[in-house]
């Protein structure tokens, strides 16, 4: 880094008359009497190296800091400041509402309440210091997306991922509601007419499928919070009409058996492509569900699929995991690699795409040889996943049966009892499309 000082210097930095680099914030003034100060100030270093590379780390910080106290309830702040004013045996008193009456500890709460009136503190956290008694926190739309985001990150895959759909999700809702609204109004005085501009918003700038999605977050996430803390509100996301969405019949084309012949020279001459293909051809799998397979989940045996969760890829549903049986061609191009990669049983069978977004980076790389055939966008690797659910239908497959090779929710209590269908069941019904 230059050691050379530019003549105007960056954003809360100053120098002092020693020669020294400080960090100068004004506090908001709504923060002021909650943090004692109107300034804050941070050392930065001695030179102004020093205080460029100290700047990134302490203006995050202040950041972060006065973001927290801007976010933090009533009641949050009224138990912190119990907490450093009488310790934790007080607060933890308050928590429980247990305080006894007429005692020393109700006076010194009395004492720390008007002690914080004096202060200028906002009056609904004094009043709760004084009395000793909290108030629950106040329902609004922000927090029951915190909420929901910190229930659904059990993993750090899982917490980066629904924290990124949350955060540009909020992006949407404050362009129409505001942050004060998403902040602090209760999540019961939020109305029809407010689901109805968010969605109104949402289809101005993406498709119906993709607002039934995003309205499907903040549903769900209303649903988390009015169960866990038992409200008896109603939940406005539910039931919104959006034009033109849902599946359709045209969203992706199956491909035909005259595409399919001129497709397979793009992926026979590589084995793993053509593995993955004729996988994917003859089962009807997600293009997740093969490329995340383990060795073991190949019984070349009983020629099958074991389609179940593995550390480097989880499943769509529930219903997702089942076995389904193979044709003779798949057994045959993942014997081949099987016996190419003689492992441990737990190993990936394609290794290259056991990682992080790996189902994304080998449905690229099909997808690159299949569009130097096909151009039709409505035809895709998917389309595989299509054609195998008429193919099935077309040969008179029970719909039950075609749910179960196809991992499909049945939507019906009566169909998760039990271990599904035989192989032999299916394989009777799989054998009519591979023979045609």
């Amino acid at each position: 880094m230059n050691d050379e000082m530019p003549v105007n210097l960056p954003r809360y930095v100053f120098r002092r008359a020693n020669g020294s680099f400080r960090y100068k914030r004004n506090v908001p003034k709504h923060l002021r009497a909650l943090l004692g100060k109107d300034t804050l100030y941070r050392q930065l270093g001695d030179s102004y190296r020093e205080a460029m590379q100290a700047l990134p780390l302490v203006h995050a910080r202040v950041e972060a800091l006065l973001n927290d106290e801007t976010n933090k309830s009533a009641r949050e702040r009224s138990v912190e400041l119990i907490r450093g004013a009488l310790g934790d045996e007080v607060a933890e008193l308050v928590l429980a509402e247990a305080v006894p009456e007429y005692s020393p500890i109700e006076d010194a709460l009395n004492d720390l309440g008007k002690a914080l009136h004096k202060q200028k503190l906002p009056a609904e956290v004094v009043q709760q210091v004084y009395s000793g008694r909290l108030k629950p926190d106040t329902m609004t739309l922000e927090k029951a997306l915190q909420e929901y985001v910190a229930y659904k990150s059990d993993t750090p895959k899982a917490a980066r991922e629904i924290g990124q759909r949350v955060e540009r999700l909020r992006t949407d809702m404050q362009a129409v509601f505001g942050k004060q609204k998403l902040k602090h109004v209760a999540l019961s005085d939020i109305t029809r007419q407010d689901a109805n501009e968010l969605r109104d918003h949402l289809l101005s700038r993406v498709s119906a499928n993709s607002a039934v999605r995003m309205l499907g977050v903040v549903r769900t996430a209303i649903n988390h919070v009015i169960v866990e803390h038992a409200l008896t509100i109603p939940n406005v996301f539910t039931n919104l009409k959006i034009k033109g969405a849902g599946a359709s019949k045209h969203d992706r084309l199956p491909l035909s058996d005259e595409q399919l012949s001129l497709l397979e020279p793009a992926f026979s001459g590589d084995a793993i492509a053509w593995a993955l293909y004729v996988t994917l051809r003859d089962t009807g799998a997600r293009v997740s569900e093969v490329s995340g397979l383990r060795i073991k989940d190949c019984d070349l045996v009983a020629k099958c699929l074991h389609i179940s969760p593995t550390p480097w890829r989880g499943l769509k549903t529930t219903n997702s995991q089942r076995s389904v049986p193979l044709s003779v061609e798949a057994v045959a191009a993942l014997g081949k690699l099987i016996q190419n990669n003689m492992q441990d049983p737990e190993a990936p069978l394609f290794a290259r795409y056991a990682k992080e977004r790996g189902a994304d980076s080998c449905s690229a790389m099909l997808m690159k040889r299949l569009r130097t055939v096909i151009t039709d966008k409505k035809l895709t690797m998917h389309s595989l996943r299509h054609r195998m659910k008429d193919k099935l239908r077309n040969t008179g497959c029970p719909e039950a049966i075609s749910l179960a090779i196809l991992g499909h929710s049945t939507n019906t209590v009566a169909a998760n009892y039990g271990s599904g269908y035989a192989l032999d069941v299916m394989r009777e019904h799989l054998e009519k499309v591979w023979v045609e």
